[in-house]
């Protein structure tokens, strides 16, 4: 039975994990047993209500599925799961349950009419019995059980054994190969047809393309940049090392070592990895809930240990046992987790989730409780690995979309930025239909937070009074989406990281987007303000050609509660059904409006009505010329007045004109300057000696600072001045000396002449200052 006192008992420990490490007596030993006490629980609840799970499948059964023949779910799992408690407790009732559905399994396929299965070219042998490369292995499991103690007798052996044989062949019939979930799903189905069936005729060529799939991800970076499908995979390949005995060695390859810190790393305040690519709000929680019980154990590693317990807090309704298919993921979870590791949170705040060639994300936070402020910046694009397996999905499978695959078209966007519990700013979602909604939804670059480009001019119109035209009324300018939209395929184009700093008072990042079809590449800077707590984005643009460019930056949000001139109070109330806390709002400001096209317009998202808010520019372009597009993000109370706060946001002064932006934002007392350099190569003037840069080529402006640096931070309260400055020789302050670095001799001149003083750049300077009256 249900034991319900566990449920109590895990409630209280997995409340413990979202605020702090449980005491030094380790895991309460019950916690892990409740993962038992559900599967239990749910594999009888399946089990009671089969007739009414048999009932459903006919009233929704689709013989013109894009899959073709679907069996009812539940039941391989239920099997799954009896057979685990047979071979542990020798309870005679788990077997004949066991067995019961194994053997009857195969009748379901009598509700497939010919017709139908003659238009299918894989079912030319027959309709297979386990046609689920996502469930199929469930059933192989239980049978290997049975059989191996005893229990089926050799007629009913012959059965199921022919319903496997006879299924691998079709699994073989499509071919997804590469590491990814599709190819790992497979590689695991076989695994255990192999270990299940080891003389099964068949065998050598099970196990010839059971390697040939599961060498292709064992001890290999996953394709795919999607939550729902990264836990997919994470999973498969837990049980393809669990059918091969060989899990302790899996956890010893280079990359689940870095799977498991990357994603307890991205773990967000709803108690989730936030869900990019393809994916929906707070999807497979519980593939990742089996990968960090399996890790902490392997790895004796408290953070994994912690995030399983945040989700399993968060996510599992331990009460109402009535998921089996989330019974069979909990049994794993129980089969190899532990109750030994004492679960920690991560105690890193702003960083690199891992680094800029595999991860490509960046997370901003000031802690890991429910109510933090979290910010996920994905700069990652395909990238340069896996090529080969990468086009022959291109070339196999519908793909137009996304990247290949499961990626979006999200290259620098924000994919979540929470504060106080409140959802602020949120991911596009999957898709409304296969293989993707209209113009591409929601996967391309109109469906995120990001700097959209075209290589083409909007029309603008003119607001009432203005002088484009000899009228002086209102001529109605084009929509944003219209001029967007296209059918949503997605083009390939290249990231990497600039830089990335973390301080006591700011956090920053720049990182880069580049077409090279197009001809321009976009710079994000994000910076961190922790007093006054708000978010500065600057979108930089750099047109490598000559031509017409329009840049719109974009958010998203559900709901717009108020909006004045260049700001927008925007946030959530709901997440298609999820009911969100209202805790917090979030302030959108454009602080630079001239020459700017600003708006709000309805799109669908995420299945549901949702507001696009944009600042876009649209001009002509030199070769080299740059744009930068400012908005500033600030997390406030839902009943806080927002006007003070926008009129504490303005421009700053920089220069020279189109080459720098800045902001100024009052905070009380103090002033806080933000500045970046639009062209970091600019400094570059001369060819012939080293350094090529000079600081005239590369001298900027940002209020009363000048520098050659590529980014300045400042905080001026009274007569002082505390200023961070990045890549820079030297930099003043109201024609004052802040910071010079010193010159060195620098020799081997390319046009021969002799070695002269020459001054190389600081990574950084923090320094205070001064000021006078």
């Amino acid at each position: 039975m249900f034991h319900k006192a566990a449920v109590k008992i895990v409630a209280v420990i997995l409340a413990a994990a979202l605020t702090g490490p449980l005491p030094a007596r380790g895991r309460e030993p019950r916690r892990r047993i409740s993962y038992l006490d559900y599967a239990r629980a749910s594999a009888d609840w399946a089990f009671r209500h089969t007739a009414d799970i048999v009932s459903q499948w006919k009233k929704n059964f689709d013989p013109e599925n894009v899959f073709g023949y679907r069996p009812p779910g539940g039941l391989l799992e239920t099997a799954a799961i009896y057979s685990y408690l047979y071979e542990k407790e020798k309870k005679p009732e788990y077997a004949a349950r066991a067995k019961q559905i194994l053997l009857a399994y195969g009748d379901f396929r009598s509700a497939y009419p010919e017709s139908s299965a003659r238009l299918r070219p894989e079912y030319a042998d027959g309709v297979p019995a386990l046609p689920d490369f996502f469930t199929a292995m469930r059933y192989i499991k239980a049978y290997d059980t049975l059989h191996r103690l005893g229990s089926l007798t050799a007629s009913e052996s012959v059965k199921a054994r022919g319903m496997i044989a006879a299924s691998m062949g079709y699994l073989l019939r499509t071919q997804e190969w590469g590491p990814m979930n599709r190819a790992a799903l497979r590689a695991e189905s076989l695994a255990w047809a192999v270990r299940a069936l080891p003389d099964d005729p068949r065998e050598p060529e099970w196990e010839m393309q059971r390697r040939a799939l599961g060498d292709d991800n064992w001890g290999h970076w996953e394709i795919e940049d999607a939550t729902l499908y990264n836990g997919v995979w994470l999973y498969s390949l837990l049980g393809y090392a669990d059918a091969l005995g060989r899990l302790p060695e899996l956890f010893k390859t280079p990359e689940m070592l870095y799977y498991a810190r990357y994603y307890a790393h991205l773990m967000c305040p709803a108690g989730m990895i936030p869900d990019f690519g393809d994916s929906q709000w707070k999807s497979n929680g519980a593939h990742f809930l089996v990968f960090f019980e399996a890790a902490a154990a392997q790895l004796k590693d408290p953070a994994c240990q912690w995030a399983a317990d945040t989700i399993a807090a968060k996510f599992i309704d331990f009460a109402n046992p009535t998921n089996v298919g989330l019974g069979a993921m909990l049994l794993d979870a129980y089969r190899w987790g532990t109750d030994d590791v004492l679960p920690a949170r991560p105690e890193a705040l702003s960083e690199e989730v891992m680094e800029d060639v595999v991860g490509k994300k960046i997370v901003f936070r000031n802690g890991w409780s429910p109510a933090s402020t979290y910010m996920l910046l994905d700069y990652r694009d395909e990238g340069d690995g896996a090529s080969y397996f990468r086009d022959y999905l291109r070339d196999t499978i519908p793909i137009e979309e996304e990247k290949t695959t499961h990626g979006h078209a999200d290259e620098n966007s924000i994919v979540l930025l929470m504060s106080g519990g409140s959802v602020l700013l949120h991911d596009a979602g999957y898709r409304d239909y296969m293989p993707s909604g209209p113009y591409g939804a929601y996967r391309q670059d109109y469906f995120h937070n990001r700097l959209c480009v075209r290589p083409e001019r909007i029309w603008r119109g003119q607001k009432d009074g203005e002088f484009r035209y000899s009228l002086r009324g209102t001529v109605p300018g084009q929509a944003l989406l219209d001029f967007l939209h296209d059918a949503g395929s997605y083009r390939s184009v290249s990231t990497r990281k600039i830089d990335f700093l973390t301080f006591p008072d700011f956090d920053y990042s720049r990182t880069r987007t580049i077409d090279t079809d197009w001809g321009y590449q976009a710079d994000r800077v994000v910076v961190y303000i922790k007093q006054p707590e708000c978010f500065v984005v600057f979108d930089i643009f750099k047109a490598l050609r000559e031509g017409y460019f329009t840049l719109a930056d974009i958010w998203h949000a559900q709901k717009i509660f108020s909006q004045g001139e260049h700001e927008y109070d925007v946030g959530y109330e709901s997440i298609e059904s999820d009911e969100l806390p209202q805790a917090r709002r979030l302030l959108v400001v454009f602080p630079s409006p001239h020459n700017r096209i600003e708006g709000a317009e309805p799109q669908k998202r995420h299945a549901q009505d949702e507001w696009l808010i944009h600042q876009s520019a649209s001009e002509h372009f030199e070769l080299g010329g740059t744009e930068v597009v400012v908005t500033v993000l600030v997390p406030h109370g839902s009943g806080e007045e927002t006007r003070p706060w926008f009129e504490r946001i303005a421009a700053a002064p920089a220069g020279p004109d189109g080459r720098a932006a800045g902001v100024k934002i009052r905070d009380g007392g103090r002033d806080v300057w933000v500045g970046v350099k639009a062209d970091l190569r600019m400094d570059i003037a001369r060819d012939y000696r080293r350094p090529r840069y000079t600081y005239e080529a590369g001298r900027i402006t940002v209020g009363d600072i000048e520098t050659n640096g590529d980014f300045l931070f400042a905080r001026a309260e009274e007569n002082r001045l505390a200023y961070t400055i990045v890549n820079l020789t030297k930099a003043f302050f109201r024609g004052k000396p802040l910071v010079e670095a010193r010159p060195a001799l620098y020799g081997l001149a390319f046009d021969g002449s002799p070695g002269q003083a020459e001054t190389g750049k600081l990574r950084y300077w923090r320094g205070e200052a001064v000021l006078g009256k």
